[in-house]
């Protein structure tokens, strides 16, 4: 009860100590064993609160668009907290490097897995006078499956190989755009 009290008092002058940015993002997620090689669809929202001048938290929900064309349809969603450093001081355009993990969920008509990531990149801001920013980030992962998936064959449960689609273990790399209006 206390510490919700605190939390009322402290969030007004932390909301207001430094500025909030809300945004949309579009772009681009391949794991490391796509195979098709043209990744995946990405569309996401993403708030940032500053914490000092250079230093932001970031959260983001981000939905991944699976190929339909060879493999079952997946419905892939993350959230994901980032550390989120600006490079330099002041300026138009402003270098980020950006650090965070998420947890992650796929869902099919037969099954839902989970998991959990951490990943990590640098990215590249303009941000106008008038509060707009756009930018352009890339990063790069690794992903882990809560779960392991197991078919039953014969009355024996053997790993299944997981050829596509859903959530997979192993490395990804992802790149997005976003646009996002500062308050």
């Amino acid at each position: 009860m206390r510490i919700a009290a605190l939390a009322l008092l402290l969030a007004p002058s932390i909301a207001f100590a430094r500025p909030v940015t809300l945004g949309v993002s579009a772009g681009v997620h391949q794991d490391e064993i796509d195979q098709d090689d043209e990744g995946n669809r990405t569309l996401g929202l993403f708030g940032r609160f500053g914490m000092s001048k250079r230093i932001a938290g970031q959260l983001e929900v981000q939905k991944i668009d699976t190929d339909a064309a060879t493999y079952e349809p997946t419905k892939i969603r993350t959230v994901t907290a980032l550390l989120v450093v600006d490079l330099v001081d002041s300026g138009r355009w402003i270098p980020t490097l950006k650090v965070g993990a998420g947890l992650d969920w796929a869902s099919t008509e037969w099954e839902t897995r989970e998991g959990h990531h951490f990943e990590g990149g640098f990215g590249l801001e303009y941000r106008a006078d008038d509060g707009v920013t756009i930018g352009l980030d890339l990063r790069m992962g690794g992903r882990s499956v809560d779960e392991p998936e197991y078919v039953i064959n014969d009355d024996v449960a053997r790993p299944l190989v997981y050829d596509g689609g859903g959530l997979r273990e192993g490395e990804y790399r992802s790149g997005r755009v976003y646009v996002g209006i500062q308050f």
